[in-house]
């Protein structure tokens, strides 16, 4: 190829400031969509899942759905989530990997796990196991709860001072993991909207603010669901460990954010069906593309415990 017919792309590689500004542009992108991505599934699983307080005596129960996230009309990410109830016991797993145009450069893999109890109507979270893996590089963190709703972290590798130091042991107390959100017991015949979930993660402490919008009629992407659901708005309130973050803020400024809960098991559930949100990088919409309950042709998606 000679010089002129080469162009910029030659010039780049000969450039080694130019190929400098283009790995962090990768960087930054991946950082974009990691946090992007994060906080979408994290809003998915966040929302109240359970239209009646669980009954110890319910017997074993639960559903599954994968769902697909979109950012400016192009898939960017793929995933499935798992909710297993019996009695007062519940347990839960997210899982995430990056799909489409990013997985080229950005090879980035989820598991969210969170197992407690269902105390009347409040959530008993026991424990949260996290794990990511971007690029060859993974990274745990495990947060275990007392009797008193405290977490203790753990983290490999382990977190820097700064970091951990990021949030303060009363901004911990009485908080749910992102995934233990998704099971909060209302009233029978209550909203599962018009709530404030208090959330940490291990790293960030944030409120979700949940009103009722209306009842909509949707269709999600490929017919993984068809029919009606409670469309509620949703405000993230960074509290600590976040506030830098520009999607954060973006979505702390606006109100458009909007979630479309969908009842499942004969009005026993209510189901995050669609997420729609603004982002740095474009809207980001993640839909359900298969729902199904436990038992229906799930054995082979069965999760590993971590």
């Amino acid at each position: 190829m000679d010089g002129k017919a080469c162009g910029r792309a030659c010039h780049d590689r000969e450039n080694p400031l130019a190929m400098d500004r283009a790995m962090h542009e990768r960087k930054r992108t991946g950082r974009n969509l990691a946090l992007a991505l994060a906080l979408a599934a994290a809003i998915g699983a966040a929302l109240p899942a359970s239209a009646k307080t669980v009954e110890p005596e319910a017997t074993a129960e639960g559903v599954l759905a994968d769902y697909t996230v979109y950012i400016g009309g192009l898939i960017v990410a793929e995933g499935s989530m798992k909710a297993s109830l019996e009695g007062e016991s519940y347990r839960l797993q997210n899982r995430l990997g990056s799909a489409g145009l990013p997985k080229k450069f950005w090879d980035a893999r989820w598991t969210m796990t969170s197992e407690g109890r269902v105390d009347g109507d409040k959530l008993r979270p026991s424990s949260f196991a996290f794990t990511s893996t971007e690029n060859d590089e993974t990274k745990k963190r495990l947060l275990t709860y007392n009797d008193a709703g405290m977490p203790a972290l753990s983290f490999d590798p382990p977190l820097s001072p700064e970091e951990r130091e990021s949030t303060l042991p009363f901004e911990r107390k009485g908080t749910l993991d992102p995934v233990s959100t998704f099971l909060v017991p209302v009233a029978n015949d209550g909203n599962p909207c018009n709530r404030k979930l208090p959330v940490f993660d291990g790293k960030r402490r944030y409120d979700l603010d949940l009103t009722f919008d209306r009842i909509d009629t949707i269709t999600t992407r490929d017919n993984g669901y068809s029919g009606e659901a409670v469309r509620c708005k949703v405000r993230i309130t960074p509290r600590a460990g976040m506030e830098k973050a520009k999607l954060t803020k973006t979505m702390q400024q606006r109100d458009d954010t909007r979630i479309w809960l969908a009842p499942v098991d004969s009005g026993k559930f209510y189901f995050p069906v669609r997420v729609q949100m603004r982002t740095p990088i474009g809207g980001a919409v993640l839909d359900v593309v298969r729902l199904r309950p436990l038992g229906v042709n799930t054995a082979a998606a069965d999760f590993p415990s971590n």
